[in-house]
């Protein structure tokens, strides 16, 4: 009984296990397809960023003195000349070292005008000295005289000589006082200039940061009292571009803008600079390029943020393709067919050769020898580009060229023909993001497969 049982179980577990078997087998799986169909388009390649708008030539007027602001007389907005006066600091302490400066260059001169009265009176009385000698020279030579009193009215001689020299000494240094004096009047006469604050250059006062009565302390930094904008009919925007677009822009490229003051408005530069110093935030390189924009309508302020739109190239009604359908073609490609369409046997297929252009290139296609090093290499590329050059049409070598320039990319895409999806090899254009341009005229109107979702039954 134990033993039939025990069939009896074994019957059953092999009769689910069909049953299970054979629904598996006649599950199916049901794909959908979501396409975008083939048409055209304007397409445009730009770089994006933000910049903060500036005058072209602006100064910032700052104070060299510390001390206190006794009188403001330029405000906001206010136009100036150059050398007009913006602010005075209160003069009343330079004024008073500019007159210690003074008195001390008078005394000095009247000094010297004792000194050389001093020199004048030491040259008389060397004279008569000069003279005595002689008379006691001949004295003594007749011994009406001793020698002991020649020496003393020789020594007396050498003493006014000294006292001469002594003089002129004593003048040289009052002089090289006076100098020094006069040097101090001057700087204390510059400092006093320095009170009155005075606009460097013509132009328009866009910030004033001090009020009369406020104390400025230039010790350490230049305080800095107004910010003057030499024109403000045109601006400049500093803009930071990452490393990886900064090889797309050229001096004098155009730029289109947007302020947040004028949301609808659309505002042209062109760019001036491209600097190389590089500056690194958190890891990311950018570099920073100015912008000079047009304002005659006076409606850019300085300050202002820009949001830049800068347009590398761009094609209009250029057939064009979803970005998404590339992506997807892209990922359903296995190893297999990745290594086929690599190398020149992609960029030969690209190209469209006929029949019997693939067999006049097999004919005259070098063979490629094992071995011979760097020499043996370039030997093969020449004949390689003689054989292309024999075969290709001129339209050939020009998508030759831009293929292999990066101009044109070879790629696949996914159509979807009779419900059935079909990879075709496609040349591709410049990119927006969202489409790119698509130089297969053929496919024009063609369903594009840009997802695949699989249904089981």
């Amino acid at each position: 009984m134990k033993r039939l049982f025990l069939i009896l179980v074994a019957v059953f577990l092999i009769i689910v296990c069909w049953l299970l078997m054979t629904q598996s087998s006649t599950t199916s799986t049901a794909t959908t397809y979501k396409t975008a169909q083939i048409g055209r388009g304007d397409i445009m390649n730009s770089v994006s960023a933000t910049g903060t708008l500036a005058a072209v030539d602006d100064v910032i007027v700052g104070a060299q003195l510390s001390g206190q602001i006794t009188a403001v007389y330029a405000d906001f907005n206010d136009t100036v000349t150059a050398g007009q006066l913006l602010a005075q600091i209160d003069p009343s302490t330079f004024e008073a070292k500019v007159a210690q400066a003074q008195s001390l260059v008078d005394k000095t001169q009247a000094d010297l005008r004792l000194q050389r009265i001093a020199i004048d009176r030491a040259n008389v009385t060397l004279n008569k000295a000069k003279r005595d000698l002689l008379r006691a020279t001949k004295l003594a030579a007749a011994n009406h005289i001793s020698a002991g009193e020649l020496d003393e009215i020789d020594t007396q001689v050498k003493q006014n000589q000294l006292d001469l020299q002594q003089s002129k000494a004593q003048l040289a240094v009052l002089q090289a006082t006076l100098a020094a004096n006069k040097a101090s009047l001057t700087q204390s006469q510059i400092e006093l200039n320095r009170t009155e604050i005075r606009a460097p250059i013509e132009g328009i006062v866009i910030a004033r940061t001090i009020e009369a009565g406020q104390t400025v302390a230039s010790s350490l930094n230049t305080p800095e009292l107004f910010q003057l904008a030499k024109d403000l009919s045109m601006m400049e925007i500093e803009a930071y571009i990452d490393e990886s677009d900064i090889g797309q822009l050229k001096v004098q490229q155009r730029v289109n803008f947007t302020v947040d003051a004028y949301p609808d408005g659309q505002f042209n530069g062109v760019i001036k600079q491209i600097r190389r110093s590089a500056q690194s935030t958190s890891g990311v390189v950018s570099y920073t390029v100015i912008v000079s924009a047009n304002n005659r309508k006076g409606e850019l302020l300085p300050g202002m943020t820009a949001n830049l739109d800068i347009a590398i190239d761009s094609v209009q009604g250029s057939l064009r393709v979803p970005n998404g359908a590339l992506r997807l073609a892209e990922r359903l490609k296995d190893s297999a067919n990745k290594a086929k369409q690599r190398g020149r046997q992609t960029l030969l297929a690209s190209l469209g050769l006929s029949d019997a252009q693939q067999q006049q290139l097999a004919a005259v296609m070098p063979k490629r020898s094992e071995g011979g090093g760097a020499g043996r290499s370039r030997q093969y590329k020449q004949q390689l580009e003689q054989a292309l050059k024999s075969v290709l049409t001129e339209q050939q070598q020009a998508l030759r060229h831009d293929i292999q320039s990066g101009k044109v990319r070879v790629a696949s895409v996914l159509l979807l023909r009779d419900g059935q999806q079909v990879s075709v090899p496609v040349k591709l254009g410049i990119t927006d993001g969202q489409y790119t341009a698509l130089l297969d005229q053929a496919l024009m109107g063609e369903q594009v497969i840009t997802q695949i979702k699989a249904n089981s039954k």
